[in-house]
């Protein structure tokens, strides 16, 4: 099963090719060690891909490190960082879309849990095709200019935003009632509910303030999709795509012909984070630190860096004193930085063959899974041919 989830992503095909390709190539047959046996329905290559958790991934990942450092292809020399954006499978996330998403998602998961709910006395009638036409009202009208059409609108996101509360707090009722019961099917219903009532709030309460009372949210207190909810705005400065709606990751590659790592953590942690990394593989720091000028905090954090490593080797962002010019006009500098750019194409490789350019797998869990899994794949190749 493993074997056949590593032809999936090195492939980069879905289920449906992944078994096909296998079925009809002997060498993907000897490779995944199926000899003369039918191979495994997709479906069941599915629930095989969902049962590796990320932790399992990362310990995968730690086994293939570690024998790479035994073998001597990987060196403690050098250690070069950058981020990445790994886009969510979400539509674009309009206020109105979103509370559309809320209010069908909670009545479809209530209605499937009505047999089990009027036993308890719970009975409602949602009418969902009037709340889909608030939606789509909205969304008509949004692009006209005129002030009656503005105060139209604004009058219909009311009437949507308290249909999604009064939802809300029916499903709160619905939730503790199927919390009491014991069959499997209505602790399901009850946990899937339990699960989106916190999303739906937060996307009610960014509705109402930018909509009703005009306030500016920020982006790190928005929701941007109530199936995705680790979705992040994440800007950029290309002028091609300035923004992206994902996760951002940060990875590591050590030396020349190494391995490559994923670790999600905060901007100013990311540096502290790799270093730890490096020193649980190596046991001691690089000598060659490289990044882009996104990894830039301040001059304290480049010396602090310097007390550590021998060459730190990150651009700093705007205007340069003579001493910083000094320093980035150095040959380990320069070298660092060239050094650097090589993980620029290794991450287009990941999101070109590896299936890391738009996350089609659904839930956090498999997200962070579906990134092991690519990280994993594309080392193996790399020391295959080292």
């Amino acid at each position: 099963m493993l074997r056949s989830i590593i032809v999936m992503f090195t492939e980069a095909k879905d289920y449906r090719d992944t078994v096909i390709s296998v079925e009809s190539s002997e060498f993907l047959r000897s490779f995944v060690k199926l000899g003369n046996k039918e191979m495994m329905d997709y479906t069941f290559l599915c629930r095989a891909f969902t049962a590796l958790s990320e932790e399992t991934w990362r310990a995968i990942n730690g086994a293939l490190c570690g024998y790479a450092k035994k073998e001597e292809k990987i060196t403690s020399e050098k250690l070069r960082l950058d981020t990445t954006a790994y886009e969510s499978n979400i539509h674009y996330p309009t206020d109105s879309s979103l509370l559309w998403d809320s209010y069908r998602t909670l009545a479809r998961l209530m209605r499937e849990a009505a047999d089990e709910l009027k036993e308890s006395g719970f009975v409602h009638r949602f009418h969902t095709k009037k709340v889909k036409k608030l939606a789509l009202s909205i969304s008509r009208n949004s692009d006209k200019k005129a002030k009656g059409a503005h105060r139209t609108i604004k009058g219909t996101y009311r009437k949507l935003i308290a249909r999604v509360e009064w939802i809300v707090s029916v499903g709160k009722v619905a939730e503790h009632l199927l919390s009491l019961r014991r069959d499997s099917k209505a602790v399901a219903v009850g946990a899937a509910i339990k699960s989106y009532l916190p999303i739906v709030e937060k996307i009610t309460g960014q509705a109402e303030r930018r909509v009703i009372k005009g306030e500016q949210v920020p982006s790190s207190e928005k929701g941007y999709s109530l199936f995705e909810d680790h979705t992040e705005l994440i800007k950029r400065g290309r002028r091609a795509s300035r923004s992206s709606l994902g996760t951002r990751c940060c990875w590591l590659r050590r030396g020349r012909n190494s391995s490559f790592t994923m670790r999600r953590c905060p901007n100013r942690e990311r540096i502290q984070e790799s270093l730890r990394a490096h020193g649980e593989v190596f046991g001691c720091g690089p000598a060659v630190l490289a990044g882009d000028k996104g990894f830039y905090e301040s001059r304290e954090q480049i010396k602090a860096l310097s007390e550590k490593v021998e060459t730190v080797a990150i651009c700093k962002k705007g205007r340069r004193t003579a001493e910083e010019d000094d320093r980035e006009s150095t040959e380990e500098f320069k070298a660092g930085q060239r050094f650097r750019a090589g993980i620029e194409g290794t991450i287009s490789a990941l999101k070109r063959a590896y299936k890391l350019s738009r996350c089609l797998f659904k839930g956090f869990r498999r997200f962070a899974s579906s990134v092991g899994c690519s990280v994993f794949c594309h080392n193996l190749v790399i020391l295959a041919m080292t």
